[in-house]
């Protein structure tokens, strides 16, 4: 990773300095051990804001048809980044999300499924709370603010960082038990739209 590292190094003054982007520090996120991070997702700079906000590396679960082009795809496979089929259960995806947060990794995951055209919270997906229920792993809330949730040169961003919320908290009975899991994503999008509103 040290490669990386040297990337970061090179990409956090020129991001800064592009948009004006304000990184609060981690309060409670875990120097070690694998942790599940989620946030809100306004636009394509959000894995590369998240990536410079901390000191950890972040492998984040992308949308397969990011890697249709075979240089870009190489490029974000290099950077850590995996691809999975939305909406089918991709299970080859599934099994690499276990696979990072085993070997004690930080997983990326934008709970919504995609990007938020309007800025607007949508409802989270069931994949965060399960990764998280399956392997004790925390989740790590997050937020990307800016003026109208809308990502431009020269603009202020701000990166925060909410609270740690242990898997104990999900009170999730079964994988299949589906008023628990919307309830449990309800509580990740509630911490996100409270950072949001700070």
């Amino acid at each position: 990773m040290i490669f990386h590292k040297i990337l970061w190094y090179i990409a956090y003054p020129f991001v800064k300095l592009l948009w004006l982007v304000k990184f609060e520090k981690p309060k409670d996120m875990p120097k070690t051990g694998p942790v599940v991070l989620c946030c809100n997702h306004i636009s394509y700079l959000d894995p590369v804001l998240l990536e410079l906000s901390m000191h950890r590396w972040i492998y984040f679960m992308a949308k397969q048809e990011l890697f249709r082009n075979k240089l870009f795809a190489a490029l974000i496979k290099f950077l850590g980044a995996f691809p999975v089929k939305r909406g089918t259960g991709d299970q080859e995806a599934i099994n690499t999300g276990f696979e990072i947060l085993d070997e004690g990794k930080v997983m990326g995951i934008f709970p919504e499924g995609g990007r938020s055209k309007d800025g607007k919270l949508m409802r989270a997906k069931a994949g965060a709370v399960l990764f998280a229920a399956k392997t004790g792993a925390p989740i790590q809330v997050m937020a990307i603010k800016t003026k109208n949730q809308k990502v431009r040169l020269f603009k202020p961003i701000t990166v925060k960082f909410g609270r740690l919320i242990d898997p104990s908290e999900f009170q999730i009975d079964s994988p299949h038990s589906t008023a628990q899991i919307r309830e449990a994503s309800k509580l990740i999008m509630d911490e996100i739209a409270r950072l949001l509103e700070e």
